[in-house]
């Protein structure tokens, strides 16, 4: 488009010019560049003379123009698509100029699905991300680059390990069940995930955040529907670039863990004889910083490669890149390499015939380190004690345990890489033993190939009349191996058996579709329609085998530890697993849209969705999901144009939508059906005999009414321009209440089951989301930003009345749990309310919410939540002739982090410093937390809001500082843009909580805010080249 009105620009100056021109004799020279808002050259626009517009020229193609002209002149530059400029000379010999697009000539347009629409014909809540936001990020998948970017979307990082996937959270949280995330399509193709997507490949990105816009995706846009376009080549000449990153990566925010002495004090005060131990032990002062220890610097590589171009009949885009990232944690068995290819390409064969293709091949393999566990490696780190060495380097220094098993068999006690061994904790028994020993004493590996694409043709028989016929597909296949030796370290922290596992899994995904799209303008009226359907069938397959035993492997050298090589001895025991599954829907959907005189637009979906018996009955099968959205554009209403300058305001609309959307997701595996349990069961026949049977019975209840979630929602939203564009602010409201939830209910006695699954629960999301920019210049210096701002409030509101609430396991944490029920927020923290300390005795207070004088089991109350209240992002970016600077920061508010270190029955764990600098002593009666004697074993204080912290942060996520080299120089080696630049990421953060990250401080949905032991983020420091031919 862009091109086009350049050309068309240089044909109207041409015509201007035609007549003859004089020139002044005070004449001088004046030249410069004219660009775009990005830096782009603009080619054909006019510069001419305000007092004489015969006199003028146009630019090149590389954006540049001369002319000779009075040295008080004031040139006018114009160009169809944008704002016509006015400069004054003064005076000048260099004049340079910025021209803004013309909102009202080029429209842009957004993708809605099977389809797209002008911005301005808007009714639904749309958030669009373009490319500018995900150039240089060093993020290595395109869900992290949409953090901090639009209103009303939340990114979660449960972990920042190389290669973790980053959760994508669309307008709150619906669901009991942990498959609440989007669905994902990519060039028209659903995706089960989006890690593969380097940000570099991707021309935009729409989030369909209201029910209405994601209404035409049915039953699997139950939580929104984020549509990927990937890049495709441009008409002109063909293009080479080449991006390249270097980063060095360490740990971003140090956790305050108690140290040696202060850890020693806290024993004492904890009226452990802890005196004694140290001197059983031969206590020789040993300090061990296990955060400095466990976590160093390491180097990351990404490098991407593109080739784009195009004509009048077709385009095309390659683009190779490769990513090689070892993890902070010293060594390197935390590492993500991954090689993406990525090929699109179309091809108009007739004027009314055009085919394409667009298809990414991925290669990745990972090593990672356990985590979110109380048994996990990366909690393990926090827990250790810091009298405890890394090494020991001679068995003097075991344990007597240790040297026991040392006695009987010396290969039993790991030896480090540096041939000392891992020393283990004298003074209390962990499941770890010692962090680096989990790391170490086996083996992992995953390695997966992944195929997607798709196949297009558009036939345009009419004007106006588009048909698709689109097919796509995905093809997987990945690759597991683990092998671990026997070993011991304490009694807790052994395993006598050798282990070793693989498995293998193939998936085929296909999906077919056949839409049509007619749009008609008659005078002020302009309608459009589209109507299709889609058939998806999806197919897995996986194998999986394993072996354990004191003697499993014909050898033992690494050339022998696969499946192939288990041995057939009595004591080796074996298993194996396969599951084929297959699962198919149907679709069929449809648009209406109407747009009158540009004032008014109204627009009405419909989609009905059929699935398989895998995951409905076939009474249930079939869902139809509605939505309705109107916009009023007040903006071009003649008692607002008529007194109102466009430079003033230029657009103002209101939108309203309802709309319905399904969550399918959460149904797979026959659960509406039962099965019969042969002989499961013992059955006594007869009452006056008590001889028992065999017998068999229903494995459970089933419920053939059984449905997919439901979502309903309704947005109210605010589209406007100020000052000539310069000024964008848009808000919306949503409620949105999700239903049918599925919940496990237990029958009544007499049917002998212990439980079935019904739809029986409700979800409200509310929440205001708030958008505004401002972009300006000043001469050569150009200057934007932009801010998001998003509230949320998260509420159950109905469960079975069978059911009081739904809690989670947490295991050594009996008494604290993750609960979901009715009139709190989803998955909440139970525990008890710590209302302080007497500060005469010390003693941890309680609140006794029942008054009956005890506080028991019966006092669990709400203690806090991991879900935000509201999240926020703010863009700066500035720009300087060749020089350009990017500030990138984001924030959540309103949550809390549950930290889960110290263990009442394991009071030697180490725990945050923060419990011995509050204290409670005799010196220091005013301190917030109880003296350490009395909670050192107390499982109630342990699981209590004693352990909740403000989880709120605001992390600087970028902060770049780019200089673009001059074209006269670099022209001088064929090259026609060199970038090169330094950032830094991720190296700030604003909390107040004193654990590793409050990030990744989350272990899944169902665990929000509570933190045991997640990969924590790096701060990066980059530098980077981007290389255009």
């Amino acid at each position: 488009m862009k091109k086009l009105t350049n050309l068309f620009c240089h044909l109207v100056v041409l015509f201007l010019l035609c007549s003859p021109t004089a020139f002044a004799q005070s004449n001088v020279n004046v030249s410069g560049r004219v660009t775009d808002e990005a830096g782009q050259p603009i080619i054909g626009a006019g510069v001419m003379l305000s007092s004489d517009q015969t006199v003028g020229t146009t630019t090149d193609l590389d954006g540049n123009y001369s002319l000779s002209i009075p040295s008080n002149a004031t040139l006018v530059i114009s160009c169809i698509g944008y704002q016509t400029e006015r400069v004054a000379v003064a005076g000048r010999s260099e004049v340079n100029v910025t021209m803004r697009e013309d909102a009202e000539f080029l429209e842009e347009t957004v993708v809605i699905g099977y389809g797209v629409q002008r911005k301005s014909d808007i009714t639904g809540a749309i958030a669009s991300v373009g490319e500018a936001d995900l150039q240089n990020r060093t993020v290595t998948n395109a869900a992290a680059a949409l953090q901090g970017k639009a209103s009303g979307v939340q990114i979660l990082n449960f972990s920042a390990e190389p290669g973790a996937e980053s959760n994508i959270r669309v307008r709150g949280y619906s669901s009991n069940s942990s498959n609440i995330g989007p669905l994902l399509i990519v060039d028209g193709l659903q995706v089960d995930n989006i890690n593969y997507l380097d940000p570099s490949m991707i021309e935009s990105m729409e989030v369909l955040k209201d029910a209405a816009s994601a209404a035409i995706y049915g039953a699997q846009a139950g939580n929104g529907v984020v549509l990927i376009t990937t890049k495709q080549g441009e008409r002109g000449r063909g293009t080479i670039t080449y991006d390249v990153k270097l980063i060095r990566n360490d740990l971003a925010k140090v956790p305050e863990i108690m140290n040696a002495a202060q850890f020693i004090d806290y024993k004492r005060m904890s009226g452990i004889d802890i005196d004694s131990m140290l001197e059983s032990y031969n206590y020789d002062g040993t300090d061990t910083d296990w955060i400095h220890e466990f976590f160093g610097p390491s180097f990351t590589q990404q490098h991407s490669l593109s080739f784009s171009g195009g004509n009048n009949n077709g385009h095309y885009y390659m683009s190779l890149n490769y990513i090689d990232n070892n993890g902070i944690i010293r060594g390197d068995r935390d590492t993500y390499k991954r090689l993406s290819y990525q090929l699109n390409a179309d091809y108009k064969i007739k004027d009314w015939f055009t085919v394409g293709t667009n298809t990414s091949i991925e290669r990745n393999v990972t090593q990672s380190a356990s985590q979110h566990s109380e048994s996990g490696v990366m909690i393990s780190v926090l827990q250790a004690d810091p009298l405890t060495p890394v090494y020991y380097y001679d068995p003097s220094e075991f344990t007597n345990l240790m040297q026991q098993t040392y006695a009987e068999n010396p290969d039993l006690i790991m030896k480090a890489p540096n041939g000392a061994w891992w020393a283990v904790s004298p003074y209390v028994e962990t499941y770890q033993g010692n962090p680096f020993l989990q790391l170490y004493r086996g083996t992992n590996s995953n390695e997966r190939i992944n195929i997607r694409g798709t196949v297009y043709a558009n036939l345009t028989p009419i004007e106006g009349l588009v048909f698709t016929s689109r097919f796509g597909y995905r093809l997987s296949q990945s690759a597991s191996h683990s092998y671990s030796t026997p070993y011991f370290a304490s009694s807790m922290s052994k395993d006598d058996n050798y282990s070793i596992s693989a498995s293998t899994s193939v998936g085929r995904y296909y999906q077919w579709e056949n839409f049509a799209n007619y749009s008609k303008t008659l005078g002020k009226h302009t309608f459009g329609i589209m109507a299709g359907m889609s058939y998806i069938e999806n197919n897995y397959d996986s194998v999986s085998a394993s072996a354990q035993g004191p003697d499993i492997l014909k050898g033992y050298d690494s050339n022998f530890q696969y499946l192939n090589y288990v041995n057939n001895n009595a004591n080796t025991a074996k298993s194996f697993s396969n599951a084929p599954s297959k699962s198919a829907s149907i679709s069929y959907y449809g648009r209406l849209t109407y747009n009158y005189d540009d004032r008014y637009n109204v627009q009405a979906i419909f989609r009905a969705d059929a699935y398989d018996s895998s995951k409905l009955s076939r009474q249930a099968r079939w869902g139809y999901f509605p939505s309705f959205s109107a916009g009023w554009t007040i903006s071009n209403e003649r008692f607002i144009k008529d007194n109102v300058s466009r430079d003033i305001l230029s657009l103002m609309k209101l939108r309203a939508s309802w709309g319905r959307n399904g969550n399918v997701n959460v149904l797979n595996n026959y659960q509406y059906a039962t099965t019969i349990s042969k002989n499961g069961s013992w059955y006594q026949y007869d009452i006056a005999d008590g001889v028992l049977s065999y017998g068999s019975g229903p494995s459970g209840l089933a419920n053939p009414d059984l449905k997919w979630e439901t979502s309903e929602q309704i947005d109210v939203g605010l589209d406007t321009r100020f000052f000539s564009d310069r000024l964008t602010f848009t808000a919306d409201y949503f409620y949105k209440t999700t239903k049918d939830l599925l919940i496990s209910i237990t029958p009544v006695a007499e049917t002998g089951i212990s439980s079935t699954t019904i739809n029986a629960g409700r979800v409200l999301n509310t929440g205001l989301e708030l958008e505004a920019s401002w972009r300006d210049n000043i001469g050569d210096f150009n200057y934007s930003v932009s801010a998001n701002f998003s509230t949320l409030n998260n509420r159950v509101t109905y469960l079975d009345p069978s059911v009081s609430r739904i809690e989670s396991d947490r295991g050594q944490f009996a008494t604290f749990r993750n609960a979901f029920e009715v009139g709190y927020p989803i998955w909440y923290f139970r525990g008890y309310q710590y209302d302080g300390v007497d500060h005469e005795t010390g003693e941890p207070i309680y609140h006794d919410f029942n008054g009956d004088g005890t506080v028991n089991d019966e006092d669990r109350t709400y203690i806090g939540k991991g879900i935000p209240d509201y999240t926020y992002g703010i863009t700066v970016n500035l720009s300087y002739k060749g020089f350009d600077f990017l500030l990138f920061g984001t924030g959540v508010g309103g949550n809390d982090i549950f930290s889960i270190l110290y263990r009442a029955d394991r009071p030697f764990h180490n725990s945050l410093a923060y419990y011995y600098e509050n204290a409670w002593t005799p010196d220091n009666k005013d301190a917030t937390m109880p003296a350490p004697s009395t909670v050192a074993s107390s499982e109630m204080f342990w699981s209590s809001s004693a352990q909740v912290f403000n989880g709120a942060y605001f992390k600087i996520k970028q902060i770049q500082l780019g200089y673009t080299i001059p074209e006269n120089i670099t022209k001088r080696f064929a090259v026609s843009r060199l970038r090169i630049y330094a950032s830094l990421d991720d190296y700030f953060t604003i909390t107040s909580y004193p654990g590793l990250d409050p990030e990744t401080a989350s272990s899944g949905t169902s665990n929000m805010g509570v933190d045991m032991g997640s990969y924590p983020t790096s701060k990066k420091l980059v530098f980077g080249v981007n290389l255009t031919f």
